[in-house]
């Protein structure tokens, strides 16, 4: 079990370069797993952070409540990606709520521990932060692009990024492996519920995409 707790964290980008020995020293008892189903909250706005978590599995949609009340998605997350990492430089709370979007599982590893780790290993330090910066430059990117434009031109740009970030290509065009409900799309876009279902009646009516299951497809005209 120690082992398997170890090389589960030890996928993350950020230990790609610590010695087996530091990681398994410190990482051996400290890493946890967690299973979450569809829906559940792997941690709210406004709570601590204090955790630094690997998604293994499933996907986590970021939203945060405006001052207005309305929830906006700022970024979905899925299977290799890190929640929390400011879990390593700071103390404060986190900006949205992590919420699942399918049923998934994660690895976490506390503040204490990730410190003692920045201590054997330095330049640990400069990894995060080139992470964290990627993650700053996309999130600003994202947010530019949708934005910006149409209803339909939101909508479209979204499920480009999407098929980008998360998409299996087909021979049809490309799989958008993330479940998301029109209200989601709505929420991530700033636009209302029913814009959006005139919006996907529309791309779909154009063959721009169309569903399989629970999923989107994007045909491949529109990157």
């Amino acid at each position: 079990m120690k082992i398997e707790r170890r090389l589960c964290l030890q996928d993350l980008p950020l230990f790609n370069d610590v010695e087996p020995e530091v990681f398994s020293k410190v990482c051996g008892q400290a890493a946890s797993r967690r299973n979450l189903r569809r829906g559940d909250i792997l941690f709210n706005q406004g709570d601590i952070i204090d955790t630094l978590f690997l998604i293994k599995a499933g996907s986590f949609k970021l939203a945060r409540v405006n001052e207005e009340g309305k929830e906006v998605i700022l970024h979905v997350a899925a299977k290799g990606e890190v929640l929390g990492e400011t879990a390593l430089f700071r103390s404060g709370t986190h900006p949205a709520t992590a919420i699942a979007l399918e049923d998934a599982r994660v690895c976490a590893l506390n503040r204490r521990s990730l410190e003692e780790i920045i201590r054997e290993s330095p330049d640990l330090a400069l990894q995060v932060i080139s992470s964290l910066a990627n993650r700053l430059y996309s999130t600003w990117e994202q947010f530019t692009e949708l934005r910006t434009g149409s209803i339909r031109d939101k909508v479209l740009n979204l499920f480009i990024r999407l098929a980008v970030e998360h998409g299996e290509a087909s021979s049809e065009g490309t799989l958008i492996k993330i479940r998301l409900t029109q209200q989601d799309i709505a929420d991530f876009i700033g636009a209302s519920r029913v814009m959006v279902v005139q919006v996907l009646k529309e791309l779909t009516d154009q063959k721009y995409i169309y569903k399989i299951d629970k999923y989107y497809m994007l045909k491949d005209r529109c990157f």
